[in-house]
């Protein structure tokens, strides 16, 4: 029972396949498909010219003529089916990418940074390579089958046994590739899992490279995960090619039992003439090869089915956690605002231990108005919630109880993109791009004034919408990503940790200079920060511990609130 379900199992993912490909490889609306019946037809053309040739007492001169324009017609239609084939493959590329990097952009901040990425790059690179790859082999599959089809009733025309014969083989064939492809996609799956821990690992190598450096043994032991990764991987591509291969052996050894009941059995068990089996015996010699690539790419095809479930179970991912529904920027949008308020705000962070044990950490309940022209220092010990706050305020998390207001509206699902475009902000693990993503030409052209209140002009320029470099200490490219943010003029600017890696020069230039001039230009300046010297130089001082508001202190005569 367990067999039949995985050949049906089979036969239903090759067929889910072969429907993608068709539908989002935009087969239907392409040539290919065209030249791929034209070349099985003048194909099949050749080989009954061959054969009238073979069987007539004398050559015509229209078998010749046949001949001739068969093959020269099979030849250009194999060309051009082969080339529209690539632009397939490219076509299926280009759509899987670019859908799965607009869903990674439409998901939620929250579902990201909880994310393997090692799992993302997998899918987004090999498995989309293997179910474009696919689209050729369908092709070439498609024109095999197709002239197959066309040989088969002349097969029974000339020999109804031959005819048989081949029909059976074929069918042997095709059986032995599903009865190997449950167990075959098992593997191969399990393999491409495994190979995202080995992507993980080269990030690991990429990222911390400087930390490897310091630490021998660190990095003799990240190599030996990396080998031991590796060597599971690979055996489980080698089961995986096991069972593949029994699928083509079988295949094969169906098509082998045909030549020798065609040489063998048919003369002797049929009475067919030696005329008609050399006949047959052409046929089936020029459909073998065509009969070869069909089963060599049923292999292919279980692969690229692998893939495919793979990339729809990420995409399934992405869609449950799109956010639906936004409104999004407008242009001519001023971002402006007279007061933004948590409510209760309330999220638990959930992880899981080396135990394999789930645990949880809350933040909240958060109560806190913040209004324009503030500068608010955050402080508290490592986990007590600082940034968890940040994301909350900002929009990056939503909270799972309570509530965010602007203006005193409650903050919806539909209105985050222009909630969240009130903030710049330069986080702690902040990203610097390259290019200057998304900045109009008045925001471009404000960055140089920024660079030299950074003191950053001497060591980067703008070229066209790029920076000239990012080599730059961690410290210089803080300030930078601080001159994009200055650059947007959005009415609040969240900073955290932004001080920990400048030097006493470009401290002292971030404290007295650059936080007063934004809360003039009337900005609420959000600021995490743990100089505890420099407290007395912002309008109200927060402070948390174990996810909780512990005090909200106004300075400068202000009230004292302690929570």
């Amino acid at each position: 029972m367990s067999g039949a379900q995985d050949t049906k199992s089979a036969a239903g993912s090759l067929f889910l396949l072969f429907s993608f490909l068709i539908r989002d490889g935009n087969l239907l609306r392409s040539p290919v498909l065209a030249y791929a019946i034209m070349a099985s037809f003048t194909r099949s053309g050749m080989i009954y010219a061959i054969n009238a040739i073979a069987g007539g007492a004398a050559i015509a001169a229209g078998n010749v003529t046949l001949l001739a324009a068969t093959v020269l017609s099979t030849l250009t239609f194999s060309h051009m089916a082969r080339v529209n084939s690539f632009k397939l493959v490219e076509t299926t590329k280009r759509r899987l990418r670019t859908r799965l990097s607009r869903r990674l952009l439409d998901a939620r901040a929250s579902y990201l940074a909880g994310r393997d990425q090692g799992k993302v790059y997998s899918i987004v690179t090999h498995e989309v390579n293997e179910i474009s790859h696919a689209s050729t082999n369908f092709i070439e599959s498609l024109e095999a089958c197709l002239l197959i089809a066309f040989c088969i009733p002349y097969l029974f025309y000339l020999s109804w046994p031959s005819g048989a014969a081949t029909l059976t083989a074929v069918v042997i064939g095709g059986f032995g590739y599903l009865l190997a492809q449950g167990p075959a996609q098992a593997s191969a799956e399990a393999a491409s899992r495994i190979e995202w821990q080995f992507f993980d690992r080269i990030n690991d190598v990429l990222r911390g490279y400087k930390e490897l450096r310091l630490r021998e043994a660190r990095k003799d032991d990240l190599q030996s995960d990396i080998v031991e990764i590796s060597l599971r991987e690979r055996a489980l591509k080698l089961v995986a090619e096991r069972y593949y291969s029994f699928g083509q052996v079988f295949a094969q050894g169906a098509m082998m039992g045909l030549l020798c009941a065609i040489v063998v059995g048919l003369p002797l068990l049929a009475g067919t003439e030696t005329a008609t089996v050399l006949q047959i015996l052409t046929v089936v010699l020029l459909t073998y090869g065509p009969i070869e690539t069909v089963m060599g790419n049923l292999s292919s095809f279980s692969r690229a089915t692998v893939a495919k479930r793979l990339i729809d179970g990420l995409e399934r991912d992405l869609i449950k956690e799109t956010e639906d529904g936004v409104t999004p920027e407008r242009p001519d949008d001023t971002p402006s605002f007279r007061s933004i308020e948590l409510r209760g705000a309330t999220t638990v962070l959930t992880s899981t231990s080396a135990a394999g044990d789930d645990e949880s950490f809350t933040v909240g309940p958060l109560d806190l108005t913040f209004v324009p022209g503030e500068v608010v220092f955050i402080c508290g010990g490592n986990g007590a919630g600082k940034s968890t706050l940040i994301s909350l305020l900002t929009g990056l998390r939503r909270p799972d109880a309570g509530e965010i207001l602007l203006d005193g509206q409650v903050v919806k699902d539909v209105d985050l993109i222009r909630y969240r475009g009130l903030f710049s902000a330069v986080f702690s693990e902040f990203h610097l791009f390259s290019r200057l993503y998304g900045l109009s030409e008045d925001e471009r052209a404000d960055i140089p004034r920024h660079l030299a209140d950074l003191d950053l002009a001497h060591r980067v320029s703008v070229t066209e919408e790029s920076f000239s470099t990012l080599a730059l200490s961690t410290g210089q490219k803080r300030r930078l990503a601080l001159s994009v943010a200055l650059a947007e003029k959005r009415p609040i600017i969240v900073l955290d940790e932004f001080a920990a890696d400048q030097d006493p020069v470009r401290r002292a230039l971030f404290y007295d200079v650059l936080v007063p001039q934004m809360a003039r230009d009337g900005h609420l300046v959000l600021a995490v920060t743990h100089d505890e010297h420099r407290f007395t130089q912002c309008d109200r001082l927060i402070r948390m511990e174990a996810g909780q508001i512990v005090s909200d202190e106004r300075l400068n005569g202000g009230a004292l609130k302690v929570m």
